[in-house]
């Protein structure tokens, strides 16, 4: 019926290919120095531009400090071509926020840095303030003919270009700025459309280039759908979150309005995640509720007990007693097998999971929360009532529903994992997303608080 089925493991994998973000520092920039790029299809020349330079390669750089510093919620500049007095500016906010020497001109380290950030992104320590808008932001025409898949030229790098300063950056990979209206670009313009209210067509007509014109040109973005009613917001992680060993800055997940966490703890019978020992701790440091997770798996029978016994002693080393202020009840993650297949675990039951289940209960004294999808249960484990008495976290990425739907016996859920490619501050790769069914004040009964 739609419904994705969800493999923590597999879906998690791609995060190590997408492009990180993050603050950079001077080393970075001079590491990339020698690549220049035309990230809004201007010009690659960049030559050392200063207060008074003119021409395409000023283009460039007011529409590069455009796409690099709008994440920071910085208003864009005009890309019109002149470097005065806010442009200097603007280079000297971004040089701040990357480290470099603020003396509004740029050169070599700037340019290469400004490469980076406007093609990936990136956000400053310091945050932007909301100014006028701007109407050339991009620079490439102010024309606004009707565009569609198949087109080409200079009104389509206009529209890739302002589409990439519309879509917030975290969740929307940007385009390339190539002038080929393909079938990406028509993606895209229908991810706009749907934010803005618009018959989403995926036709660039009068009605959405008035809007992406507006939205591009100041302090305001597109962002993903979320469920509707559910304002505390949640986020899982293991060692697909730290693509090249990157850490994550769990205080900006945490300023970022996130409020809990599930850290992978161990898999099946040999496996404990690499990064179980930092993330746990530094997650409830930075004031997240936080729960360990394991991943069952159904290779060899009954081994859920022996599970249960790995699960329990590595999670204990990190100082996790489920008793804490901040600790949320451990989570059994019950699901499909992750070898890509798809399939029902072999030797999966539903004794061995109540044996996995019984023995976390009794060494922390808490309730377990059980991640899976009805329609697992249904498929794999006979539409089982016996978890009823547990809370739920329900993983369904469907963006028809308004809620997940809840096993056979189940009334009501904790958490809905509902998409696996968001993106956080402080988190180098896409994460799975959730939110939480109750207030904060649930929440906080949840975790001992």
């Amino acid at each position: 019926m739609g419904q994705r089925t969800l493999l923590r493991g597999l879906t998690l994998a791609v995060a190590a290919v997408l492009p990180l973000y993050g603050p950079v520092v001077a080393q970075a920039a001079q590491s990339a120095a020698a690549a220049a790029v035309a990230v809004c299809g201007h010009t690659s020349a960049q030559p050392t531009l200063q207060r008074g330079s003119t021409g395409d390669s000023t283009v460039e750089a007011q529409c590069e400090l455009n796409l690099a510093t709008k994440p920071s919620r910085y208003t864009p500049i005009a890309a019109d071509g002149s470097f005065g007095s806010g442009t200097e500016t603007r280079v000297k906010e971004f040089q701040r926020c990357a480290g470099l020497d603020a003396d509004g001109v740029l050169g070599p380290q700037t340019w290469a840095a400004l490469n980076t950030w406007a093609a990936q992104p990136h956000t400053c320590s310091a945050q932007g303030t909301s100014a006028t808008a701007q109407a050339a932001v991009c620079g490439h025409t102010d024309t606004r003919p009707s565009l569609q898949k198949g087109a080409k030229g200079t009104e389509v790098e206009e529209v890739q270009c302002r589409l990439n300063l519309a879509m917030e950056p975290f969740h929307y990979p940007p385009l390339t700025i190539d002038g080929d209206f393909g079938g990406g670009t028509e993606s895209r313009v229908i991810e706009f459309q749907h934010c803005a209210n618009l018959g989403a067509d995926g036709v660039v007509g009068p009605n959405t280039w008035a809007k992406l014109v507006d939205w591009s040109g100041r302090n305001t973005y597109c962002t993903p759908p979320r469920p509707a009613g559910y304002p505390i917001d949640g986020l899982d992680t293991a060692k697909y979150q730290h693509p090249g060993g990157a850490a994550i800055d769990w205080k900006a997940v945490k300023a970022s309005g996130v409020e809990f966490a599930t850290v992978k703890a161990t898999r099946g019978l040999n496996v404990t995640d690499e990064y179980l020992a930092t993330d746990l701790p530094a997650a409830r440091a930075a004031g997240l509720a936080v729960a360990p997770y394991h991943f069952y798996t159904g290779t060899a029978a009954d081994t859920g007990a022996a599970q249960a016994d790995r699960f329990i002693a590595a999670v204990k080393a990190t100082g996790y007693t489920g008793q804490r202020a901040g600790d949320l009840p451990p989570v059994f993650d019950l699901e499909r097998m992750d070898d890509g297949s798809g399939r029902c675990p072999t030797y999966g039951t539903v004794a061995d999971a109540k044996a996995w289940l019984d023995k976390v209960e009794a060494a922390f004294g808490r309730t377990p929360v059980i991640y899976t999808q009805k329609s697992f249960l249904d498929d794999c484990l006979g539409s089982t009532t016996a978890f009823a008495r547990y809370p739920l976290q329900l993983a369904d990425y469907r963006q028809s529903i308004t809620q997940p739907p809840v096993p056979n016996g189940s009334t009501t859920w904790a958490m809905w994992q509902y998409t696996d490619a968001a993106l956080f501050p402080g988190v180098k790769a896409p994460a799975t997303a959730d939110v939480f069914n109750g207030t904060q004040a649930d929440l906080d009964r949840l975790a001992n608080r």
